[in-house]
């Protein structure tokens, strides 16, 4: 992955993709599908797009062991997958999930099952507890009337392997979006702009009015679209250089960057 800032916020992207941005608005995008006709069952899956191993939902434990958003919902709930921002992170907050407190630890294997995916007491197994019980006993090997607290550090992490493979996890295409910094701005005699030069950390250039406001609305350029009656223009994001002092040239008349 060319980025090498931490990603700060995450969100759904259209058609099931994820959105995760760091602290400068560069954008990672990890697409469902890598081409529009793909297979679903070789799309990549929920918990590769999250990083989320275990499929966690979001809340107040997710959020405290490092969740930068949400993105998908468990059908037929109102409950969101959570998103963090490195694999490392989603596999830790599944292994405290698991391991710290007393929610699942004392649990054998065959109820922790039950009570991980949802099932209320006295409700009879699921198709799902039932084929969430088979993948951990036969990725593992263990006897399933063992309890969470029980398992050594290795088998430990063998049960977290074995609850990824079961949850899913096919990887996708990734896709990064630099986005691009207007540096400068050329104004007409009329002092309307009609040229914006933009740059990223490889290369900068100068391009038309029309072509920022392209990017712009694909994402790709730190710039606010507005449409008002008198045409489409851009204005700066809050916080950003105001235009005025970006200028570099008015018609006949060349100025340096202020």
């Amino acid at each position: 992955m060319i980025n090498k800032k931490p990603f700060v916020k995450a969100e759904d992207g259209p058609n099931n993709s994820v959105i995760y941005y760091d602290e400068e608005g560069n954008k990672s995008i990890r697409y469902w599908k890598r081409y529009d006709d793909e297979p679903v069952n070789q799309a990549s899956t929920r918990s590769w797009r999250n990083n989320n191993p275990g499929n966690l939902i979001i809340g107040d434990f997710a959020r405290q062991n490092g969740a930068i958003g949400y993105a998908g919902i468990i059908a037929g709930t109102k409950y969101r997958f959570a998103v963090f921002p490195a694999y490392d992170t989603g596999r830790r907050a599944q292994a405290k999930r698991l391991k710290e407190g007393s929610l699942y630890i004392d649990l054998t294997l065959n109820e922790f099952v039950r009570k991980y995916t949802g099932v209320k007491p006295g409700v009879p197994d699921t198709e799902e507890v039932i084929n969430y019980r088979k993948a951990i006993r036969f990725f593992t090997k263990f006897d399933m009337d063992r309890t969470i607290r029980s398992l050594n550090d290795e088998e430990y992490e063998n049960l977290l392997d074995a609850m990824k493979k079961h949850e899913g996890w096919r990887e996708g295409r990734e896709e990064y979006v630099e986005v691009k910094k207007i540096l400068g701005i050329h104004f007409n005699k009329k002092r309307v702009i009609f040229e914006f030069l933009v740059g990223d950390s490889v290369t900068n250039m100068w391009i038309s009015k029309q072509e920022a406001i392209a990017l712009a609305k694909e994402g790709r350029l730190h710039a606010i679209v507005v449409h008002a009656k008198r045409g489409v223009y851009l204005r700066p994001e809050y916080h950003h250089t105001p235009f005025k002092q970006l200028i570099c040239m008015i018609e006949g008349e060349v100025l340096a960057i202020v």
